[in-house]
């Protein structure tokens, strides 16, 4: 009796534990599985910054233009991050922080912006000291097909000097 006990015993030591072959299979599948799931995290990262880049351009181009339509004039050239003081009321406060894809806001008006001329009106997304933009070709690219042709050299959004134009009048 005392043998058949031992035996039940020691079996269950054996069987109570994982194998070296079965903990490397579960750590290869789980990393099988994390390799590809990276690439979808990184299309959703970059379609969520596409998203709030264009829903930013848009809403502040809206409001440039209705003051040009109502004033005939478009506002003063401006500094990155400050709203144009004839602005004052009319942008959202977000036009002062950081851009989601880094850097700051800049009203441009009537001087060369970032490089490109001649450009009239435009709103620039440019580095400032501490906050760069972000220099992946990719999401430049997804943010010129919703909002231009998807040339980032040509239309009315284009990349200058590590900077992001969105031209609003040439």
């Amino acid at each position: 009796m005392q043998g058949l006990l031992n035996s039940i015993a020691h079996r269950s030591r054996r069987t109570r534990g994982f194998t070296l072959v079965e903990v490397m299979v579960v750590v290869v599948i789980i990393g099988l599985l994390a390799a590809m799931s990276l690439p979808a995290y990184r299309r959703i990262t970059l379609r969520s910054k596409t998203v709030a880049v264009v829903n930013d351009l848009r809403a502040y181009s809206t409001a440039f233009i209705t003051y040009n339509l109502q004033n005939g004039k478009w506002p003063a050239d401006g500094t990155p991050q400050v709203v144009p003081p004839e602005m004052l009321g009319a942008l959202p406060e977000a036009f002062t922080a950081k851009s989601p894809i880094g850097g700051v806001y800049k009203w441009n008006y009537d001087v060369s912006a970032a490089g490109l001329s001649p450009v009239k009106a435009a709103i620039i997304i440019e580095s400032v000291s501490g906050m760069s933009v972000s220099d992946d070709l990719d999401l430049f690219e997804m943010i010129d097909r919703e909002m231009d042709d998807g040339n980032i050299n040509t239309g009315n959004v284009q990349v200058s000097t590590g900077s992001l134009v969105f031209i609003i009048e040439k």
